[in-house]
C-alpha cells in the first residue's frame, strides 16, 4: 500500500495490521508496513476531545515511508509539529 491508500484506511481496518502502536492522550499512531517501508497513520481523536478513535474514520495524518518503525513520533509530538507548521484543524482532506 502507498500513502494515498493509507489516507483512506479506517481505524478499524488499520488497527489489526499495525506492527507498532504509539498511544498517548492525543491519539494513536499506528505503524504499518507498506510500499517502500513503514507508514505512520495518526488518529488524533484526543486532540479533538474524544476518548477513543471512531472506527470508521480515516487517519488525520499519514507519514512515510520510513525505513524503520522506530522512526515515528508519538501523537503528541505530531500534534505539536502540525501546530508549529500552521495546521490548526486536524482534518483529513480525504474524509
Amino acid at each position: 500500500m502507498t500513502a494515498e491508500a493509507f489516507r483512506r484506511l479506517s481505524y478499524a481496518e488499520a488497527e489489526p495490521r499495525a506492527e507498532r502502536v504509539l498511544v498517548d492522550g492525543y491519539g494513536e499512531g499506528l505503524i504499518l508496513l507498506g510500499t517502500g517501508g513503514y507508514y505512520g497513520l495518526y488518529y488524533l481523536f484526543g486532540a479533538l476531545g474524544l476518548r477513543e478513535p471512531i472506527p470508521s474514520h480515516p487517519p488525520d495524518w499519514v507519514e512515510g515511508p520510513r525505513a524503520s518503525p522506530e522512526e515515528f513520533k508519538a501523537p503528541f509530538q505530531v500534534v505539536a509539529w502540525l501546530e508549529q507548521n500552521g495546521y490548526n484543524l486536524f482534518v483529513n482532506e480525504s474524509k
